[in-house]
Formats: C-alpha cells, structure tokens, sequence
C-alpha cells in the first residue's frame, strides 16, 4: 500500500490501511477478545467515513488514530 501511496502522491484520493483491533471471529480468540464483528464494525465505518475528507495515505486503528508504520 506504501508502495502505491508513493506512485499515486499527486492524486486527491483518501487511502487507509486499518488496524481494527482485537476482533473476536470463528477462527478463534475465545472468551478474552474483547470486540465481536458485530461491535468493531460501526467503529471501522466512522473512520473511513472522516478519513474521506483527508486525502493521501494513513495507517489508522479502530479509533481513527495513527499506527505507527
């Protein structure tokens, strides 16, 4: 994503790469995770949804903050 982020710097697009934290799924995690798909969803949409007002690449958690690359 950095990648194409470098190549595509000119264009007004907002991108992200998202963190979405510990999710609770099928595949495991068990009774300690503390988000189910259902509880983490709504969270993931209000980020990208402000994200769209901010162009350029970001790597964003559940919360709409920074990770660091």
């Amino acid at each position: 994503m950095r990648s194409f982020a470098a190549r595509e710097a000119e264009s007004p697009r907002a991108m992200a790469v998202m963190a979405p934290g510990w999710i609770r799924t099928d595949l495991g995690g068990g009774p300690d995770v503390p988000l189910t798909i259902d509880d983490g969803i709504p969270s993931l949409v209000r980020v990208l949804l402000a994200k769209r007002e901010r162009p350029g690449l970001e790597y964003l958690n559940q919360h709409g903050e920074t990770v660091p690359w």
